[in-house]
């Protein structure tokens, strides 16, 4: 089997409300859509979705890479998954968006030339995944509405989002906590937004109202900011700006700065290098969390067919299937709250619209 062709396709989708977080306030993802087509009519679709502050590129850079790449890649076997990150990566030093759009449709292809979805291919065999949902920065009382909005929509795992004045912050985890009682889990998300004193000033706070877990509470550089706080808060630490590829996987273990990295595939630059950090993070006796950063459909499916195939990756924060309006990108699973269940068919089993699998 060899790559003939693969062809981009620009899409915009927005969330139904804006999206604030510690450092931007999103309402709205540009993503480009990747086709890669075979000499054997079997087609694969990935996805490639750049947040300029975390990735470092953009739509603009996507699109100029990818046709670099396509001169490059034709005619090569898309199941020979190494050989297509060799390659990419001798030609470009990061731009991690567009090696993830290429390794997911790749994967896609795999899959299906294997006549099994995508999870199976990877190694597992329970297509079922439990997911949080996001709720983003706002007053106390209206992030408690809306916590209180997604319990009722049979969602069990609550990420809320923090990072500005410690006291407002407790405040908001406070006003959530009350709003949906005991039964459901809280982990919070700094985005870099404290320092090392600030974030053990609220751990307290935190555990007080049964936080699970802490991510990102400092800048994505203060890797031993990460270990005092590890050391010292008493609360599960997850890495999420400071974990892209596997060179910091491998740093934030052997200094043992956190419990958890936060996976994403537009970081890591696919489903390829996710395994290599999970397998860190299983070697250094660490667990993984997979998260995205406002993908579509199709981002969001690669990523829960990589957990449902990982034990390793025990928390999952692939929402933004949840919040997006789209109407492109469909099907691959079903779904009661934040519980989904992934459909059999071969490959990552979601439907661009307007395109064939």
């Amino acid at each position: 089997m060899k790559i003939t062709d693969i062809r981009t396709d620009v899409r915009k989708f927005r969330f139904e409300e804006p999206m604030k977080v510690a450092f931007a306030t999103i309402s709205d993802m540009d993503v480009c859509l990747i086709k890669v087509e075979t000499d054997e009519g079997i087609t694969g679709f990935g996805e490639a979705a750049p947040l300029p502050f975390v990735t470092g590129d953009n739509l603009e850079t996507v699109l100029s890479v990818c046709r670099e790449l396509r001169q490059a890649l034709l005619g090569m076997d898309p199941r020979s998954i190494a050989s297509i990150h060799k390659v990419m990566d001798k030609l470009y030093n990061g731009n991690t968006a567009v090696k993830a759009g290429i390794d997911i449709a790749c994967y896609d292809i795999a899959a299906k030339s294997a006549g099994v979805p995508l999870y199976r291919h990877l190694g597992g065999d329970d297509p079922h995944v439990h997911s949080d949902v996001t709720i983003g920065i706002d007053t106390p009382e209206k992030m408690a509405e809306k916590a209180q909005e997604w319990v009722k929509k049979q969602f069990e795992i609550l990420k809320i989002k923090l990072g500005e004045d410690i006291r407002t912050d407790a405040e908001r985890i406070r006003a959530v906590r009350e709003a949906v009682g005991e039964g459901v889990s809280l982990r919070v998300d700094a985005n870099q937004g404290w320092s090392v004193k600030d974030t053990l000033r609220i751990c307290p706070e935190l555990a007080r109202y049964g936080v699970d877990l802490v991510e990102q509470p400092v800048a994505a550089w203060d890797y031993d900011g990460l270990r005092e706080i590890r050391e010292r808060c008493g609360l599960l630490i997850a890495a999420d700006e400071s974990c892209h590829g596997i060179h910091d996987a491998i740093r934030l273990a052997a200094m043992r700065a956190v419990d958890v990295m936060n996976i994403k595939l537009m970081k890591c630059g696919g489903i390829y290098n996710a395994q290599k950090i999970a397998a860190i993070c299983e070697a250094a006796g660490l667990s993984c969390m997979i998260g995205c950063m406002g993908e579509s459909t199709l981002g969001n499916l690669a990523g829960m067919h990589l957990a449902a195939a990982t034990d390793i990756i025990r928390e999952v924060d692939l929402d933004a299937i949840y919040i997006l309006k789209q109407e492109e990108v469909y099907g691959g699973y079903e779904h009661c709250g934040g519980r989904s269940i992934l459909w059999e068919t071969p490959g990552i089993g979601c439907t661009v619209k307007g395109e064939q699998a």
